[in-house]
């Protein structure tokens, strides 16, 4: 069994600031491990959306485009947003506006470009990015980004 057994889809949404629409670069991340917490979750809490999930991300991951199939490269949230052509790149950020999910993703290959909500009602095992750890100490094969969602 491989120690990094999964696939994952990341979306990171941005607006189009000449239309106004949302827009999602999506990117593929194969050779992840992601452990989902939610029979634990629902059995404390009793509600059916209270999973929780960490997944774990080697820094060496080569990650592509879910529409072309290039290879992304990974910048911090700052970078990213000061970028003017992101499908080249990816990130890991927390938060979003309002009510709106900036930075999400789902277990397996997803290439449909549509919201959290959109996805989440469609797919089991979505998840919002709550949080981003980066493990960038030790063995440089062991540097990974531990990342929360729920």
């Amino acid at each position: 069994m491989r120690m990094f057994p999964h696939t994952v889809t990341v979306y990171n949404m941005m607006e189009d600031t000449t239309t106004g629409m949302d827009t999602y670069n999506i990117t593929i991340l194969r050779g992840v491990f992601l452990d989902v917490s939610k029979a634990a979750n629902v059995m404390k809490s009793g509600l059916a959306s209270a999973d929780a999930a960490t997944l774990y991300i080697p820094m060496s991951i080569q990650a592509v485009n879910a529409k072309t199939g290039e290879e992304q490269k990974f910048v911090s949230p700052k970078e990213y947003e000061q970028l003017e052509d992101v499908s080249g790149h990816w990130t890991l950020r927390t938060g979003g506006k309002s009510s709106v999910t900036d930075c999400f993703f789902v277990k397996g290959e997803v290439v449909e470009e549509a919201s959290y909500s959109d996805i989440s009602r469609r797919y089991d095992d979505v998840y919002d990015v709550t949080s981003v750890d980066t493990k960038d100490f030790g063995s440089k094969s062991m540097w990974h980004w531990e990342v929360g969602g729920s």
